[in-house]
């Protein structure tokens, strides 16, 4: 072991790690969506996750009014969404319709599921953290749906062996674990 950079440290740990569309709305009420990487569960009873989101982003400002979101687990076909939902944006572009994602209306929340995603959470939020320059908001699972033909779900990745890679941008891959298909 030797002392390294945070930069280094991160570069060996960061990936893979999964990655998800959250949807919530402004206060307006039109829909947003954005690609999250940073989620995870938080409790089993009750079921509640936490999802990490930039303080200047648009989704922040949205999530705060609302009170609520919906994490929707996007399948390989929703590579290329979740590259451009990723975009910094002020919510003057309809994601939706330029990616494809089909909507439903949920049981508890305004915020839309994606139904061309192979899981939807509905989240109303219980508490959320200031944690530097992104907010962590804990939202308590409301209702849950699955998709009757999921995909496998998409991974954030790096350069490493064993992942196929879908769709990149930048410094930003998206992919699926190699599946060795047996002869």
């Amino acid at each position: 072991m030797k002392k390294s950079s945070f930069k280094a440290g991160m570069d060996l740990w960061r990936t893979p790690e999964k990655v998800v569309l959250v949807t919530s709305i402004n206060e307006q009420g039109k829909p947003q969506v954005i690609s999250v990487g940073w989620n995870m569960r938080v409790s089993f009873d009750p079921p509640m996750f936490a999802i990490a989101v930039g303080n200047s982003r648009y989704m922040y400002k949205c999530i705060n009014f609302s009170k609520e979101f919906v994490i929707s687990v996007p399948g390989t076909d929703l590579a290329d969404a979740v590259i451009g939902c990723g975009e910094p944006g002020q919510g003057e572009e309809d994601r939706f319709k330029k990616y494809g994602l089909k909507t439903k209306q949920g049981d508890y929340c305004k915020s839309p599921l994606i139904e061309n995603c192979i899981a939807n959470f509905e989240c109303l939020v219980k508490d959320h953290v200031k944690s530097g320059d992104h907010t962590i908001f804990v939202g308590k699972v409301m209702n849950t749906w699955v998709n009757e033909k999921p995909l496998p779900n998409l991974l954030m990745i790096g350069d490493e062996p064993g992942y196929d890679v879908l769709a990149e941008a930048g410094l930003y891959k998206i992919g699926v674990v190699k599946r060795e298909i047996p002869s």
